[in-house]
């Protein structure tokens, strides 16, 4: 009789649970998006659906193998990067595009991704930063950015006293100080702003200079980025791929190095760099690593943050969004 019970617990119960737990665990899971990094692609609160057998899942502390492999333009779901007190199973799982991968030769030039000398067409669901300089006399209220969908704005003209400088460019009279905002939108919804008849200058901000407004990864003396332009450009370490280390360079490599593979790195106060305890000038790449970016450009969490992502760490791809 026991067994019996057993038996048919085993099968109405028992089988059609590992069924939901192999499904969620290998081939498929659901996800909320927390936050705006990834707008226009995928709003704050929406769920969408994760295909892991493309990449492989993290199954006890271990990668399951994928069946398919990583392209540049993915939108990719794996355990956040930053988090270094957590084992990679449990930690919190993000999302982001994959903008560059092994052995791609990246820079960004004035927002623009350019891979191999190429630049990269961007998804019309990408969101940049934009300055809105209203005319001489208006005041924008939270109406205005409502028209437009406009969830995110920032008022700049007290701040950084640009104000002055569009006085001068369009011979305003006023002395009171311009109404200047940044938003992030998409191309088109800038488009749509920028005929406003309250407005008189709508246009993407731009970093001439590496380095001026906000500093990104690798944060060292070599590379000198910010989240506009990087110079000079960046070769993605892949599997077998020689990296240079100097004190100069070991800032963008010290996480593959040490975190992902496992070494000991040492620096000494003659710039000699010691990896497990032999002085290197170079250092052989054993995995692949890839540049994963935000869609929300200015409001990013991404690899700008805390830099490259191994290939163990993604472990699934969006479905049904480009």
């Amino acid at each position: 009789m026991k067994k019996s019970i057993f038996k048919k617990f085993f099968l109405f119960i028992g089988i059609p649970a590992l069924a939901v737990y192999f499904l969620f665990q290998f081939v498929i899971s659901i996800y909320r998006m927390p936050d705006q990094t990834m707008e226009d692609t995928i709003k704050k609160g929406e769920w969408v659906f994760i295909n892991k057998l493309a990449f492989g899942s993290i199954f006890v502390g271990m990668k399951v193998p994928g069946v398919s492999t990583i392209k540049n333009g993915d939108i990719v779901y794996m355990p956040d990067p930053s988090d270094d007190d957590s084992p990679i199973y449990a930690r919190k799982k993000i999302i982001a595009r994959v903008v560059a991968g092994p052995k791609d030769v990246f820079s960004l030039q004035s927002r623009s991704i350019v891979i191999n000398g190429k630049e990269v067409e961007e998804p019309v669901t990408i969101k940049h930063g934009y300055r809105i300089v209203a005319r001489e006399g208006v005041k924008l209220d939270s109406a205005f950015f409502k028209k437009y969908n406009l969830t995110e704005y920032l008022r700049e003209g007290n701040k950084t006293n640009l104000h002055r400088k569009y006085q001068e460019i369009y011979q305003f009279n006023n002395e009171d100080p311009i109404e200047i905002w940044e938003a992030p939108m998409t191309k088109q919804t800038a488009k749509e702003v920028s005929k406003d008849t309250l407005l008189s200058y709508v246009r993407k901000i731009r970093s001439r200079t590496p380095g001026r407004i906000v500093r990104v990864w690798p944060y060292c003396q070599y590379w000198f980025w910010n989240r506009w332009n990087t110079q000079p450009s960046f070769e993605v370490p892949g599997k077998g791929v020689q990296v240079p280390i100097t004190y100069r360079t070991i800032r963008g490599y010290e996480e593959i190095v040490a975190k992902y593979e496992g070494n000991k790195i040492d620096a000494t106060r003659e710039f000699d760099i010691y990896i497990n305890g032999q002085m290197v000038n170079s250092y052989t790449v054993k995995g692949n690593y890839y540049l994963v970016y935000s869609d929300n450009r200015d409001r990013f969490y991404d690899s700008r943050t805390w830099g490259l992502v191994p290939e163990n760490y993604i472990i699934g791809r969006v479905i049904g969004k480009n």
